[in-house]
C-alpha cells in the first residue's frame, strides 16, 4: 500500500512493545527528601556564610543575644558546619536510595527459579 505523501505503509507493522521501566513510590520519597535535605543544607551554609561575611565589615553592632563579636562568628561557624552535616547526610541518603533502587530493579529482572 502507498499513501497519498508516497510513504510505504507496511501491513503487518506491530509497533514495538514497552518495556516496564516502573520506580517504586518509596524511592521516590526517598530520593525527594535527599534533595529537600541537601536543599536545606546548602541554605544553612550560604546563610551562615553570608553573616560571617557580614561581621567582617565591623559598621553593625552585634545583634542584642550576643555579647560579642566572637560570640556571634562561633555560632555563625557552627551553623556552617551544620549545613554541610546536612548535605552530606542528604548525599548520604542519595546513594542509599539508588543502592536500595538497583537491588530492588535487580531482583525484578532475576529469572525465576525452576521448581520441581
Amino acid at each position: 500500500m502507498h499513501s497519498p505523501l508516497g510513504i510505504t505503509a507496511q501491513g503487518s507493522y506491530v509497533a514495538p512493545q514497552r518495556v516496564a521501566r516502573t520506580v517504586h513510590s518509596a524511592d521516590r520519597l526517598w530520593d525527594s527528601l535527599a534533595m529537600l535535605v541537601i536543599l536545606a543544607g546548602t541554605t544553612l551554609f550560604l546563610l551562615a556564610r553570608n553573616g560571617l561575611a557580614s561581621t567582617t565589615d565591623g559598621k553593625h553592632l552585634p545583634p542584642a543575644e550576643f555579647t560579642s563579636w566572637v560570640q556571634r562568628a562561633d555560632y555563625l561557624s557552627a551553623q556552617s558546619s551544620l549545613g554541610l552535616a546536612m548535605v552530606g547526610a542528604g548525599v548520604g541518603v542519595g546513594i542509599w536510595s539508588a543502592i536500595r533502587h538497583f537491588m530492588r530493579k535487580r531482583t525484578r529482572q532475576s529469572p525465576a527459579t525452576p521448581t520441581a
